[in-house]
Parts: C-alpha cells; structure tokens; sequence
C-alpha cells in the first residue's frame, strides 16, 4: 500500500506544458498518432503491392493524405477509397477520416521499399515475377484489376 502512495499522478496541464514544450498541441499529435496508426496497417488496409508504392502522410482535419510514387498507383488507390475510409474509421473512429487526398511524392526513407522484381527481366520471366507480386495481394478487387493490367504487357 505504501508503494502505491508514491506513484504521481501527471497533471494534465503538465502534460499540455510538456507537449507545448516539443512543440506539439493536442490536435498535432493526435494527427501523428492517427497516421502512424493506419502506418503500421497500411498492408492491410490497401494490400502488399499498393502499400509497398504508398504511405499514409498525413490527417488534417477529417482529411487522410496519402502520398504515393506513381500517378497509376494514385488512381488505383482512388479506386480503393471505400476500403480506406472503412478501415480508417474501424482504427481510428467512425468520423475521423471522411475525405481521401492523394499526392504524388517521395515516400519516407524507411518505409519506401524497393520492388520485388528486378528491372533486367523482361519478357515472359519479367511477366511471370509480376504475376507472382499480384498473387500476393490479399484485396481481390485490386488483384482482378492489378492481374489485368499485368495481361496487357
């Protein structure tokens, strides 16, 4: 019981203090909590091959920026727009996200991964290793149309 009677409460206003401190308010970090919350689900959310050419960027207001390294990655990922906003209100609360906004950028260092195709395949070998990275999408909409596009090469 003693050892109870030394643990401190944190004052809240402490807490706002500490946060102004870094440079934060409360609406700056939930922001970042947000996007680091469909960050770490973000394969889940739009599959391995989109999430792979994607990030969660930013939340501001009731808006979920995306950034992505290829136009024909941005309209794909507008053709999932439903499926975000669902996962986004299942992780993050029904109101949270209500509008998708897509930019076409850099993605962060660490997160940026490189294909799992090399560029030197071509022909059937380099067609059949893209075939075998759309196997691998758990979405079946964005399977259908990724093994689509793929036919047409």
């Amino acid at each position: 019981m003693k050892e109870e009677s030394k643990i401190q409460k944190i004052d809240a206003q402490e807490f706002k203090n500490i946060l102004q401190d870094l440079g934060l308010t409360e609406e700056s970090l939930a922001e970042k909590i947000a996007v680091q919350t469909l960050a770490k689900r973000w394969v889940d959310i739009i599959g391995p091959v989109y999430a792979s050419h994607s990030e969660p960027f930013a939340v501001h207001g009731d808006t979920l920026v995306i950034l992505t390294v290829h136009s024909a990655y941005k309209q794909e990922i507008l053709f999932m727009r439903k499926r975000i906003l669902s996962y986004s209100a299942r992780y993050l609360g029904r109101d949270a996200v209500k509008k998708i906004e897509i930019r076409i950028g850099n993605l962060a260092s660490k997160r940026q991964k490189s294909p799992s195709y090399t560029a030197d395949k071509t022909g059937l070998e380099g067609k059949q290793n893209l075939v075998l990275l759309a196997e691998k999408e758990t979405d079946p909409v964005a399977k259908k149309r990724l093994l689509e596009l793929i036919e047409y090469l």
